[in-house]
């Protein structure tokens, strides 16, 4: 019987070539936000929750999808997903942009 050696792996690219499609991914990589809701509880104290995810991407565009799978979403604005949640009776949406400097976007 004959011994056959495994195929070797073809080699990965080039360390500088690695960088570059490394900086492509994070110069068009889409950012990631939240869509909060506020509310009042029922003894009048304020509350929140996450109410869907959103990707916001160059052109300005959105996906957003409910963090309950309830729906998913194209909008040309990730304010607009705010916009949307604060239409409910007794809610405000805000954006919440995670990173180091948290940033919060209360719809308009």
């Amino acid at each position: 019987m004959a011994n056959v050696s495994p195929p070797s792996s073809p080699a990965g690219p080039p360390d500088r070539f690695a960088h570059e499609i490394r900086a492509l991914v994070e110069a068009t990589a889409p950012r990631l936000f939240a869509v909060v809701e506020q509310f009042e509880t029922d003894s009048g104290e304020p509350d929140a929750r996450v109410a869907a995810w959103g990707l916001a991407h160059d052109d300005g565009s959105a996906q957003v999808t409910a963090v309950d799978g309830g729906f998913r979403m194209s909008l040309r604005t990730p304010d607009r997903a705010a916009q949307l949640i604060s239409l409910r009776p007794g809610s405000n949406g805000c954006l919440v942009w995670p990173g180091p400097t948290t940033l919060i976007t209360r719809a308009s």
